[in-house]
């Protein structure tokens, strides 16, 4: 239970990057702040988190099978993390101008990269610290704890840092001081919650070292079988889903500020209801993935994502996008945390690191079509909503391939 309760703590942890700096207050911020307007803001996020897509797909293989040969699952996850944190603390640099635009997305970019990388390693672990019966519960507690992180660190940074006329440390709001010092919070806190999971590592991670085949080899066996095998058909099933919903977490608060004109407090309320209905979900996902199966769940998820994003693209009231935003929260944990599962009982244990260089691959080699494709067509359209409902598409052609994939 210990070490169930210490990898769940690394979510709890690094919830806080993806909250405040990727989804919520540092992309508005950039988007409003920084950028020339709204529209190109979410243009030139949406471009550099794809680009970091791309760099994670490329080398993310490569290192999980180093991994595996070598044994350094545990000295990745803690040179990443270490790497991220210090990146995250160089966004307090990111003025108010758009002479700092290149540099804030430069430094984001980066941060990305490490903070993907980690958790190539960190989800391949999940094998090591639950039963196969209980994978389904260990990863959706993980998740679920996730989710609390984000809503906790967002009020925290909500309250004492952007909505208070009473600014502590002697910020002010002069150059978005206050705004900008939520990027030491969240290296703060993913450092202090992350220590538990880091400092005990070695006992979770302490395979033999293995010999094993050449790179090409070694993935060709792992997805493909005179054509794509289970593992690969569930990992381009997974790469199109992926890019759909990388694209709603991503631009997802640039699109409710543009679109529903949310401001910082409605952010606020926003994140709450859709981390809560994310935990929710996540604990439930848990436990109907090892009695109905990872795909199901995902299934399920997946028809639930794309009804309730197609009907945001047709509404007018704020409070109603509130509610259906939320219910896509309810949606998006179990799908994670049932990928995640399904890929861990898919692979041996020797095997890991590489299996999930290739998950990340899935996730990420593709990953800048979902950010990009929005990105574009907003820019073209000059509406975030059409741009926003290419996401809808990647998520309808995943669930479309994932139909085939057996259950495992």
């Amino acid at each position: 239970m210990k070490k169930i309760i210490n990898f769940a703590l690394y979510d709890f942890a690094n919830s806080a990057f993806t909250t405040i700096v990727i989804t919520f207050i540092f992309s508005t911020y950039f988007a409003k702040e920084i950028a020339p307007n709204p529209v190109l803001g979410q243009s030139y996020w949406g471009w550099t988190i794809g680009i970091t897509g791309i760099i994670v797909a490329i080398i993310g293989p490569l290192l999980g099978s180093f991994a595996d040969k070598k044994n350094y699952t545990e000295f990745f996850i803690k040179i990443f993390t270490i790497i991220c944190i210090s990146l995250t603390c160089l966004l307090w640099f990111s003025k108010p101008s758009e002479k700092y635009l290149l540099y804030t997305l430069l430094i984001v970019g980066l941060a990305n990269i490490f903070y993907e990388l980690s958790l190539i390693f960190y989800n391949s672990i999940l094998k090591k610290i639950s039963e196969t019966k209980n994978l389904g519960k260990s990863s959706g507690f993980s998740f679920a704890l996730g989710y609390l992180g984000g809503i906790i660190v967002l009020i925290i940074c909500i309250t004492i840092f952007i909505d208070n006329d009473t600014l502590p440390f002697g910020l002010s709001k002069e150059n978005s001081e206050n705004v900008r010092a939520t990027s030491i919070v969240v290296a703060l806190w993913y450092l202090i919650f992350a220590i538990p999971f880091l400092f005990n590592l070695k006992e979770i991670n302490n395979n033999k070292i293995q010999k094993t085949a050449n790179n090409t080899k070694k993935f060709k066996e792992l997805i493909w079988d005179k054509g794509l095998n289970n593992i690969g058909k569930f990992l381009l099933a997974r790469m199109l889903y992926a890019d759909g919903l990388n694209a709603i977490i991503v631009m997802g608060g640039i699109f409710a500020v543009g679109v529903f004109n949310l401001e910082i407090k409605d952010l606020l309320v926003l994140s709450v209801l859709m981390n809560i209905t994310a935990f929710i979900g996540a604990i439930i996902g848990g436990y109907a993935n090892d009695r109905f199966s990872s795909k199901n769940v995902i299934i399920f998820s997946l028809i639930g994502l794309i009804l309730s994003s197609s009907i945001i693209l047709f509404l007018q009231s704020k409070i109603i996008f509130l509610i259906f935003a939320s219910i896509n929260g309810f949606f998006i944990g179990p799908v994670q945390s049932a990928s995640r599962v399904f890929m861990t009982k898919s692979i041996d244990e020797n095997n890991q690191a590489s299996g999930f260089g290739l998950f990340a691959l899935s996730g990420k080699l593709t990953s800048f079509i979902g950010p990009l494709l929005v990105s574009t067509i907003t820019f073209i359209s000059n509406s975030q909503k059409i741009g926003f409902s290419s996401a809808i598409a990647l998520l309808l052609i995943g669930l479309i391939i994932l139909l085939k994939v057996k259950k495992n």
